[in-house]
């Protein structure tokens, strides 16, 4: 590519504050000091300062991507990391989609594909997982179930809201968390989830966090095909997945390269590595084709609907809820939240919650994310003026971070940032030294930096 820059040259860095002002001090002070060349130390450069949380960061990488300049999964990455997710942070780590449907055995009878020749075929549109709908949606029968406990949750709020409106208080309305309704009580990224995945490369920390032991074999990351089958079916299981599963360099999370000894199945099986689908020959070639299926043209079109659901307006509020969206109210926690309640330790009990159910990362988007063939400086098709400014969600109405105090990413910075640095891409072990069980600051005031 041709703004390609040395890898070994550069480094990333999460930044966490207690409150915006401190933050926002920072990042001037940082945007002042001088910049040295390495061919030239006593020549200094003033070169903008990248940050990820910028509005402008998203601008530049939503016209990059339009203009087919980053292709899918570049462009996941930047709004993982311009939503405060980071791979230094199991409790907010990037969220990627299950993009395929067809992952199982030749005959099972939960598959939409026709296996019988082993091949994917991404022309065929069945082989795709619906990407308009959340994980906990895409079983109807299972939904079912979701949407009755929901259901019934309304009413005995409604119930509870007559028998208690007198003595109620609006504090502890606000604060009384467990008694406002959801749909889902489980959440699609959380630091178990990571582990979940990572188990194979990052042991220690999933002995940390099941406190010296590995979970019980049935429940381990053990095949592709068992795990999206739990994703459709399994009541607790609405998890989505992580970038590694479409970064073919990343291959060694799926084999057991350093012989653990993870148990055996019921059915007598031994956990060792993972269990492939039939049409990949390998680990390698299977994260490449599940890479290929997201940059297919099916995915590409329907992508923006899963980055609404993520990202964008159907996160959050009433809009969650049409879409089936809605999960448990710690997990939408933020600074104006937390402020609002009465007591440290309450505080600190509620981050404690969030950080080991899941966050639902901050909102970049007010409308619906484009497609890559709607232009963003005329009228669309169906009439309605697009541009940046009513799609893009302003810094001070985010949910977790203030105003990036007017720094611009020009195009060229962006790509330079996306080809050549490590500070986007998916993370090793030694990434994530002792981050497991430690204090992760969900709710400080974060700043990704390059």
């Amino acid at each position: 590519r041709e703004y390609t820059l040395p890898k070994s040259s550069y480094y990333s860095i999460l930044l966490t504050f207690e409150s915006t002002e401190v933050r926002e001090r920072v990042l001037r002070l940082l945007s002042q000091r001088p910049t040295y060349s390495r061919s030239s130390p006593s020549s200094q450069l003033q070169l903008p300062l990248p940050c990820h949380t910028d509005r402008s960061f998203v601008e530049s990488a939503l016209e990059l991507w339009q203009a087919g300049q980053l292709d899918n999964f570049e462009y996941l990455l930047v709004l993982n990391s311009a939503a405060g997710r980071s791979f230094h942070d199991l409790s907010r780590y990037p969220i990627f989609p299950w993009v395929l449907s067809n992952y199982g055995e030749q005959g099972d009878d939960d598959e939409d594909c026709d296996d019988d020749s082993i091949a994917l075929d991404l022309n065929d549109a069945s082989c795709f997982r619906d990407l308009t709908k959340p994980i906990g949606a895409l079983n109807e029968e299972r939904f079912e179930d979701f949407r009755k406990r929901y259901e019934g949750m309304v009413q005995q709020q409604k119930l509870q809201s007559q028998q208690q409106q007198q003595q109620q208080h609006q504090s502890s309305q606000r604060n009384n968390l467990h008694d406002t309704p959801f749909m889902y009580g489980t959440h699609y990224s959380s630091p178990g989830y990571v582990l979940y995945y990572l188990l194979r490369v990052m042991p220690e920390h999933m002995l940390c966090l099941q406190s010296g032991k590995f979970d019980v074999p049935d429940r381990l990351f053990h095949s592709i095909h068992d795990s999206y089958k739990s994703i459709l079916r399994n009541p607790g299981d609405v998890k989505e997945l992580i970038p590694e599963f479409f970064d073919p360099d990343c291959f060694d999370f799926l084999i057991n390269s350093m012989g653990l000894q993870l148990g055996n199945l019921q059915t007598g099986e031994r956990v060792n590595d993972v269990i492939l689908p039939p049409w990949a020959s390998s680990a390698k070639d299977f994260l490449r084709q599940n890479r290929e299926a997201l940059e297919s043209d099916h995915c590409t079109k329907h992508l923006p609907k899963w980055i609404d659901l993520i990202f964008g307006v159907t996160s959050r509020g009433t809009r969650a809820k049409e879409a089936r969206n809605l999960f448990h109210p710690t997990s939408y926690l933020g600074p104006a939240d937390m402020d609002g309640m009465q007591s440290e330790e309450q505080r600190n009990q509620a981050e404690l919650q969030a950080t080991e159910f899941g966050i639902i990362p901050d909102q970049l988007f007010c409308k619906e994310h484009p497609g890559k063939n709607i232009r963003l400086d005329n009228q669309s098709n169906s009439g309605e003026w697009q541009n940046l400014e009513d799609i893009i969600m302003p810094d001070y109405l985010r949910q977790s971070y203030g105003v990036g105090d007017g720094n611009t990413v020009s195009r060229i910075t962006l790509k330079q940032q996306l080809h050549g640095r490590d500070g986007l891409s998916p993370a090793r072990e030694d990434d994530l030294s002792s981050t497991a069980g430690m204090d992760l600051h969900a709710f400080s005031h974060s700043l990704s930096v390059e």
